[in-house]
């Protein structure tokens, strides 16, 4: 079983806690299947001031989810290899989905059509709780 945390500001009203759990639960879902599916150390996702982190079984991170949602403080941190598609809604950018790797390894055609196929299901769930 992977290992995770979620990130984010606290909600201000009953509806927006519902809407936040319900889409808490599926950000966790989706970045955990992204570690899993793609055999990564660690899966970031960061929507506005959410971050969510998946680690995979036997890995321990220390770092934040928001320093590794960072390409550059990732690299600064020792991973080498990541892969990172955007997050959109309403046809604007909203944030990213990454799997991170400490080892050297090329993301081929079928991990990045299975990365943007997760970051499609995100898109969908948000549309659905909103």
């Amino acid at each position: 079983m992977s290992s995770w945390s979620v990130a984010g500001s606290a909600p201000v009203s009953r509806l927006a806690q519902n809407v936040e759990a319900e889409q808490g639960a599926e950000e966790s879902r989706i970045v955990r299947a992204a570690v899993a599916l793609l055999r990564g150390d660690v899966a970031v996702l960061q929507t506005g001031g959410r971050t969510v982190l998946a680690a995979a079984e036997g890995i321990e991170t220390d770092e934040s989810a928001r320093r590794l949602a960072d390409p550059l403080e990732a690299l600064a941190l020792g991973y080498r290899s990541q892969l990172s598609v955007p997050l959109r809604r309403d046809g604007r950018r909203i944030g990213a989905l990454a799997v991170l790797d400490r080892d050297l390894r090329a993301f081929d055609d079928a991990d990045i059509a299975l990365l943007r196929a997760l970051a499609g299901c995100l898109d969908r769930a948000m549309c659905s709780v909103h």
